[in-house]
């Protein structure tokens, strides 16, 4: 294994945030836009569909912010409750489904864990937890560590497998520090989630059909399907209100189960090239944005800020925008230092209490 230093691990941090910046400004123009759509306006995507203009704004990024605020105001040793709070001092536009539904909760009183469970959010387990899990890979490049961050932040707006998802990401990027093996941090990551659930068996089917298939194409189709059948498990033991949510045409797209899966496919299939994971995932549809954000940060965090291509990174010009009350353009290399910051003291303090410092050389 490599030794993970302050130059070496910057520059990760670097690359994972690029990573997912690149992968938000190249899925944005396709969320939500159907598969045959998609398929039909851009059937071989090599590089962003639209001109990366610098002046758009994402929610998906807002969260993982709030979420690094709330490590720099409240120290290492978060609690769900703390980031809760951030949310409400930071938060006031542009939250939707789950974060929606929290954020009124919050405002009410009802203050995490309660704010994501389900019988207090219909929308527990969509995508929400599983797009702002960069954040906790980072600083953590100790999965245990990683894994225990995403459960306390995902737990603000979701439970059961919308938490799940966070923890997945966050565990495969921490891992890709140290492993540029697609197919081995997969196997790992899934270790951090429970067999039974639902999300492993998306995650497993994933990679049952690479096994099985040389067309990713075909492989979606094939997991298309099998969202469809657990999309009628669900509707099984769902409420009156839970059913007319998973029966809504639009809102389906953001379940975190069939975007796990496209995530899945686009690394499986990427084999860790940059260029080509990022735009599997965006010619799969669904929630692209929050797709392509998730495999860029994971590839990115892989490869590190030098080794992203130009023609990815260069547009960019270093910025991004965001929604919140204390930060709204920001340059991503110092993003990444104010990360890198906490980082290194949850690296010196947590990763050091599950003994995992031998990789490390601050």
């Amino acid at each position: 294994m490599n030794v993970l230093d302050r130059k070496e691990y910057y520059d990760r941090v670097y690359g994972s945030w690029l990573g997912r910046c690149i992968g938000s400004a190249l899925g944005a123009p396709l969320e939500f836009r159907p598969y045959w759509f998609v398929k039909w306006r851009h059937p071989e995507i090599t590089h962003y569909v639209k001109p990366v203009s610098g002046t758009v704004y994402n929610d998906d990024e807002m969260y993982e912010i709030v979420g690094l605020l709330a490590l720099e105001r409240h120290g290492i040793d978060l609690t769900s409750e703390m980031i809760g709070k951030e949310w409400l001092n930071e938060l006031y536009t542009m939250m939707y489904t789950a974060e929606k539904v929290a954020y009124k909760n919050m405002k009410k009183g009802i203050m995490p864990p309660l704010s994501g469970k389900k019988e207090n959010n219909v929308y527990f387990d969509f995508i929400g937890a599983q797009m702002k899990a960069d954040l906790w890979g980072q600083i953590a490049p100790c999965p245990e560590v990683a894994a225990k961050y995403a459960r306390i932040d995902g737990e603000v707006a979701h439970s059961g497998d919308g938490i799940l998802g966070e923890v997945f990401i966050a565990v495969l990027i921490s891992l890709s520090f140290f492993n540029s093996n697609v197919n081995e941090i997969v196997e790992q990551a899934l270790k951090y989630v429970p067999a039974e659930s639902k999300y492993a068996q998306m995650i497993e089917c994933a990679v049952g059909l690479h096994s099985k298939h040389d067309d990713w194409r075909m492989a979606l189709k094939d997991l298309k399907k099998f969202w469809k059948k657990m999309k009628k498990e669900l509707l099984n033991v769902a409420s009156f209100k839970r059913k007319l949510v998973l029966k809504t045409p639009f809102l389906r797209l953001v379940h975190v189960l069939p975007n796990a899966g496209i995530i899945a496919l686009s690394l499986l299939y990427g084999g860790g090239d940059f260029q080509k994971s990022i735009c599997i995932a965006a010619m799969s549809a669904m929630d692209t944005d929050c797709n392509c954000g998730n495999v860029g940060a994971i590839l990115g965090t892989q490869l590190g800020a030098m080794k992203i291509p130009a023609r990815w990174k260069d547009p960019l010009k270093d910025s991004f925008k965001t929604k919140t009350r204390s930060v709204e353009n920001v340059k991503i290399s110092e993003l990444a230092r104010r990360v890198c910051r906490i980082g290194e003291q949850v690296i010196e303090k947590k990763c050091k209490e599950v003994q995992l410092t031998g990789n490390y050389k601050f």
